[in-house]
């Protein structure tokens, strides 16, 4: 049991409140856009840009302004530090992207993107071919629906825990299977952030890490799972809108049944703004558990020994004219040395590739390398790379 004593000399006894900083050293000056936009790190020099941390003097975002974070561009769990007040009159979009509708064309069929932090939904697939449906990406990615009927099962569902560390966004849904076309994608997880103020958060707009839904037509695959929410400051106040939930309801679940969390810490919690149904952890400031290194991550670096850009996306990133096997490398970074990537290459002319890298990453758990030889089809490919692993 905790007692609080206190003794005076004709004073009033008052309670005793410590006050929260959010470390920030100001490197990346006042964030405060005034057109709507992607965020984008490399526009930002501060210290703490590498791993995905941002040192902001003060962050303004106003009415009518709209920041989207997603993982097109910045796909890991961003974090934002402020010595002064953060102010959001305007939207911060982490919401994740719909799947793929029902479809016959292959350009079509792609991977929803998921908001920054989160994770992408799978593709649907054609029990016509050998281009099968593909789970939801993320630790609680749903399963692909290779029989056609639809179920809770096939939907994301998020990991993270209460108090939102390790900071993680919302799981993909799976996609489903049809014949004579491709059945819908599933929709992606909703972005993971975080935002501290060392001296004020205010909500007046709305925060979304809401997962995307299924992909529209008439049959149904996994919705995302909504992402995570944090903030943390001296004083949380505001009349706004706070979001995290999962993608809409398909007709073999009940609405929103996967959502992700918000969690508010502050001294003087004062927002009497709306959470739309999503789970809330509230606290005094916590410790923050910033990253002090780069975030995992693992992407294709080069095919037939040209470099790929993973961000900005561009397609085609280059031209193959040959049938014959040729060299490609992945790159990771804080993945374990061993771990097995397996590479999905999703073609206009054959059926679609699921090839895991022999051998696996090799190299230290900064950085480390796979190389393998694959043969692409004649016609338009997209790749997509993925490692699963159990933290040491």
């Amino acid at each position: 049991m905790l007692a609080a004593i206190c003794l005076t000399a004709g004073t009033p006894c008052a309670n005793a409140q410590s006050s929260f900083s959010s470390g920030s050293d100001g490197s990346d000056g006042a964030y405060a856009p005034n057109l709507s936009g992607n965020f984008t790190p490399s526009q930002f020099t501060g210290s703490g840009v590498a791993n995905n941390v941002f040192n902001f003097t003060t962050v303004t975002i106003p009415k009518g302004v709209t920041i989207t974070l997603t993982a097109n561009v910045d796909n890991q769990p961003v974090y934002w530090l402020a010595s002064g007040n953060v102010d959001i009159e305007g939207t911060l979009n982490l919401a994740g992207a719909n799947g793929a509708p029902v479809t016959l064309d292959v350009d079509v069929r792609l991977p929803a993107v998921a908001g920054s932090g989160g994770y992408g939904g799978g593709v649907g697939g054609n029990g016509s071919t050998s281009q099968n449906a593909t789970a939801g990406s993320g630790p609680g990615g749903g399963a692909a629906d290779l029989t056609g009927q639809g179920a809770c099962t096939w939907q994301g569902s998020f990991k993270g825990n209460q108090f939102l560390v390790p900071l993680v966004g919302g799981s993909g849904g799976g996609g489903q299977q049809t014949s004579g076309q491709f059945g819908s994608g599933g929709g992606s997880g909703g972005g993971a952030i975080l935002i501290a103020s060392s001296t004020q958060i205010i909500v007046n707009g709305l925060i979304s890490a809401n997962g995307g839904n299924n992909g529209s037509g008439s049959y149904y695959a996994g919705n995302g799972s909504g992402g995570a929410i944090r903030l943390v400051s001296n004083t949380i106040t505001g009349t706004g809108t706070l979001t995290a939930l999962g993608g809409n309801t398909s007709p073999y679940c009940s609405p929103n049944n996967n959502p992700g969390r918000v969690r508010l810490e502050a001294y003087t919690l004062s927002f009497s703004g709306s959470l739309n149904g999503t789970p809330e952890s509230q606290s005094n400031p916590l410790p923050l558990f910033i990253p002090t290194g780069p975030q995992p991550s693992i992407q294709v670096t080069s095919i037939n020994g040209t470099s790929i850009t993973e961000n900005p996306f561009s397609f085609p990133d280059l031209t193959i004219n040959t049938g014959s096997p040729i060299p490609l490398v992945i790159t990771a970074h804080q993945i374990p040395v061993g771990t097995v990537p397996t590479l999905y290459v999703f073609s206009e002319g054959q059926d679609q590739q699921a090839l895991p890298c022999t051998g696996g990453l090799q190299g230290t758990l900064t950085t480390s390398t796979c190389s393998m030889n694959i043969t692409y089809p004649f016609g338009g490919s997209r790749g997509l790379v993925k490692a699963t692993w159990t933290p040491q």
